[in-house]
């Protein structure tokens, strides 16, 4: 359930709780100390203020009364501290957000401590100092500065901080003559004009949003300085202020620099975000702005969310976060537009060139020159987008633009979206030479887009509640046009070679990009978001015209938008037989095309941390791969024996080359099965072979290390385990690489059934997810692995490193499937688990004591969840077939899984 903010019930004065100075005063009489004193009420005052917020959700008067508090506690001990006839010369003031009145539950208090010269601080120094220690012995998140004039002056004159602080001080006590000279000796007409306040503060708003536009805080926002958070609101308050000298918003209204309209909707997303501010300060008991996984569904019941059937309640609660900071970003985009075109470059001489009967550009700002035009022809409503494409210099939009669009999109309707001539303007657009993804970005951020395809709107701001996820659904599909517009024209050519190279032989590129905007579409209704999205992507492809072709490819890639990345990870590889049937599913050559770069750029928009060089190589890998089906001919399959009979042909001619005769290699790899050659293929047979004549009958676990590709695209850390087979083995190499923090990413165990000798290759990455290129590294892993594989019985499998906070706040319910491959003849166990340090090592400990042995691992961690995949059989080689057996080994590998997490979230 979502909650109507617009409700929120008003505490009125006689409820609010005060800091009782009069008790105080008694309480000083009766000689009781001072400190418990006050921190006694100070408690008291917190903690019924909570109550009433629980009750009220009005923050706002909480806020303000809090501030109100402080400032009688604070003049009361500054006159108790300091005796009247020596305040002379001294001012206690509040600044920043305490100087605009504003005091959250643990907001720093700011306070500025002025004297009129230095003599002044010299004479009160003791007094001062005991007024400071006094703060924090109460445990105040005091932070303060004592200064003369002078120096505020001159360093107000030389720092954007100082000078706006000090534009919202407000005199607490003392020698109340002294703010007014420091007012006048920072006016306009001394330091800092309007022009340059606003030129540095929009250059320190672009910077704080560059900062915070980072996938780190998407999922953690901070609700103080995001883009489209309170820092916003702040900044335009800032310099309208310094140009109108008005403290106040709703003051601004009156002078008509802003509509009413606009005045309601920036007042009400900045209300929300001060109820969810105080929220957040009272959820965590510390000055916390940032959205932390574990606080934001503590926030969202604080609100009074509820889960709805479909989605959970921090879904819906942080949803409601994201449209509000789309409401601030497009509110003060408008007035910031508006303040520099009206009124700082108003003097200023436009530079005006004409761009149509309807449109010029003003000083690079498209300005609308025929007022009425929207209401007149609403499909310019679309067409302006457009024509700002073809500008590639364009800055943005005049603000008297701006606000004609937000006034009009209302006209936006059936009859819009189903005009002819609006799906040519939209699909020009798509099909741009240039800024195609900086006007889709527009389009959304004035709600142009959402209102045009409403499939779209009904995403936007939506947010899944896990750590896979880093952007909402809208902006995950924008920057998934973006990155497929870099392949074709940007400069990622290294981290994308293939995909690079593939854009250019698409003819049709508005084809992905509907796609990008499409697939996640049917995320809005409940089920399965691949199949309704497959319907919603057909519902808008014939909307807008397209031909039956272009509908169903745009609909089949969006019902398979996930086919590729999931087949990559589970999918051995090297098998002709599971690649055939792969391309059997996809069906030709273009659609493997189109389904790559779909894929790839699903990938990395949905969680940049998932495009790990190995992943990459898997996605390309299965794209040759399957290319070279297609190019044989699907009716042409390889013969699984003549595929392995033509590598083990040409591995031993290569190591006749090496000096290794054909007896040889044979009696070196004695007999591991034809998965051992399909798996590893003929470079890494030949170099593993290699390596077992090197290392001769050493007693010792032979481990060698190498890069699985060359260094142009280099994928994983390519670990190799050759030793005898012992019992946990799996267990014990996983758990070392575990505590070396590593990730590994794919395990390939083989046994040679004469020799009894464990062949074992693990490709890992390092705890950033990077190859590993350091060589001290490297000898590193190799000495841990040779140590605890020297006598893997007595070496431990727990895992010491804790699991991190973001981990711990999901709840990921183990579930375990077995069915049997009979092609493969192996029993697959799927599990589907919480990520957690020491995984692997436990489900190789639980199937070891199930007599199973381990074949080979698929491991995919995508978020908080990881869904692995082991292939094993049992004792005699054989799948498991008993049903009894396979149901004990289900439940042995839930409860042991689910146990290790409560161990761990207890640590």
């Amino acid at each position: 359930m979502e909650v109507n903010f617009s409700d929120v019930k008003k505490l009125s004065q006689l409820q609010l709780p005060e800091i009782d100075l009069g008790q105080l005063q008694e309480s000083l009489e009766a000689s009781m100390p001072l400190i418990p004193v006050v921190r006694k009420l100070l408690e008291n005052f917190k903690e019924e203020c909570h109550r009433l917020f629980i009750d009220s959700l009005d923050a706002e008067t909480l806020v303000h009364h809090r501030s109100n508090q402080i400032d009688k506690l604070l003049t009361f001990l500054w006159q108790r501290t300091l005796k009247s006839n020596s305040q002379e010369g001294l001012l206690l003031a509040a600044v920043g957000g305490y100087g605009r009145g504003e005091l959250h539950p643990h907001s720093d208090i700011d306070l500025l401590l002025l004297a009129v010269d230095e003599e002044s601080i010299n004479r009160n120094s003791g007094p001062l100092q005991d007024f400071i220690t006094l703060l924090w012995d109460l445990k105040l998140d005091v932070g303060h500065s004592v200064r003369t004039l002078d120096e505020c002056v001159s360093e107000a004159k030389n720092d954007l901080t100082i000078i706006t602080n000090l534009l919202e001080s407000r005199c607490l006590a003392g020698d109340e003559t002294l703010m007014q000279t420091l007012y006048q000796r920072i006016s306009t007409d001394k330091i800092w004009p309007a022009a340059a306040f606003f030129s540095d503060k929009f250059d320190e708003f672009d910077a704080r949003h560059k900062k915070h536009d980072d996938p780190e805080y998407n999922l953690e926002p901070n609700v103080k300085n995001s883009p489209g958070t309170l820092r916003d609101i702040q900044t335009v308050a800032w310099v309208t202020r310094r140009y109108f000298d008005q403290a106040k918003l709703n003051n601004l209204l009156d002078l008509g620099f802003f509509t009413e309209y606009e005045f309601n909707r920036l007042d009400a997303a900045r209300r929300f975000l001060w109820t969810l501010r105080y929220a957040l300060h009272m959820a965590s008991g510390r000055e916390e702005d940032r959205l932390l996984f574990d606080l934001q569904p503590k926030i969202a019941e604080i609100l009074g969310f509820e889960d709805d059937g479909q989605r959970s309640a921090v879904e819906l609660f942080m949803s409601t976060f994201y449209r509000n900071q789309l409401t601030i970003r497009e509110m003060c985009d408008l007035l910031m537009t508006h303040f520099k075109t009206d009124y700082v470059d108003a003097d200023r001489d436009d530079q005006l060139i004409p761009i149509n009967q309807h449109f010029c550009l003003r000083n690079n700002y498209l300005s609308l020159e025929t007022p009425d035009l929207f209401q007149q022809e609403p499909t310019w409503l679309l067409r302006i987008f457009l024509v700002m494409a073809k500008i590639p210099k364009v800055k943005g939009i005049t603000a008297a633009t701006i606000r004609a669009l937000i006034d009009n999109r209302h006209l936006i309707d059936d009859q819009f979206r189903n005009n002819p001539d609006n799906h040519k303007i939209f699909l020009q657009l798509l099909t741009n030479k240039s800024c195609v993804v900086r006007e889709l970005t527009r389009m959304s951020r004035y709600s142009v887009l959402g209102r045009y395809i409403p499939e779209f709107g009904a995403v936007t701001g939506m947010m899944e509640y896990d750590l896979l996820h880093k952007y909402t659904v809208d902006d995950h599909a924008l920057r998934m046009v973006r990155l497929l517009r870099h392949f074709r024209f940007g400069d990622i050519r290294d981290r994308f070679p293939l995909a690079s190279q593939l854009i250019i032989k698409v003819d049709k590129v508005e084809i992905l990009y509907l796609t990008a905007l499409l697939h996640d579409t049917g995320k809005a209704v409940p089920g399965n978001h691949t199949i309704n999205g497959e319907a919603i992507a057909r519902t808008v492809c014939q909307r807008l015209g397209l031909s039956a072709t272009d509908t169903e490819t745009v609909c089949w890639l969006v019902a398979n938008h996930l086919l590729m990345s999931h087949a990559s990870q589970r999918l051995d590889l090297n098998d002709p037989d599971e690649i055939h049937a792969f391309a059997q599913e996809v069906g030709t050559l273009e659609r493997l095309q189109q389904l790559f770069l779909i894929s790839a750029t699903d990938t990395f928009s949905t969680n940049p941390d998932l495009w790990t060089p190995w992943r990459a190589e898997q996605m390309r890998s299965l794209y040759w791969n399957t290319n070279e089906a297609f190019q044989r001919g699907l009716s042409d399959p390889i013969c699984r024996q003549d595929y392995v009979a033509e590598i083990q042909q040409e591995a031993l001619k290569r190591l006749e080359v090496a000096g290794i005769h054909a007896e040889q290699a044979q009696k070196i790899w004695g007999r591991p099965g034809d998965e051992y050659f399909i798996r590893e293929g003929v470079d890494n047979v030949v170099w593993q072979t290699q390596q077992i004549e090197q290392h001769g009958t050493a007693q010792t676990p032979l481990i060698k290390i190498r890069q699985t590709c060359d260094d142009e695209f280099a994928g994983a850390t390519e670990i190799f385990v050759f030793m005898k087979d012992q019992p946990d083995l799996f267990a014990v190499t996983t758990a070392t690489l575990d505590q070396l923090d590593l990730n590994i990413q794919d395990a390939r165990i083989m046994i040679s059934e004469e020799e009894n000798n464990a062949v074992d290759t693990y490709s890992v990455l390092d705890s950033n997810n990077q190859f590993i290129s350091d060589q001290r590294r490297l000898d590193e892993i190799s000495q841990h692995l040779t140590h605890a594989l020297s006598d893997p019985e007595h070496f431990t499998t727990i895992i010491n490193r804790r699991t991190s906070r973001a981990l711990k706040q999901f709840e990921v319910k183990t579930k375990v499937t077995l069915s049997n491959d009979a092609l493969a003849a192996r029993t697959v166990v799927e599990v589907s688990a919480a990520d957690r340090p020491g995984l692997l090592a436990k489900v190789g400990q639980i199937l070891s004591s199930e007599k199973a042995h381990i074949l080979g691992a698929k491991i995919m961690t995508e978020g908080e969840r990881v869904s692995d995949i082991f292939y094993i059989v049992d004792q005699n080689g054989a799948p498991f077939a008993d049903v009894d057996q396979c149901q004990q080994l289900q439940e042995r590998l839930e409860l042991g899984l689910d146990e290790q997490v409560k161990a761990q979230s207890a640590v």
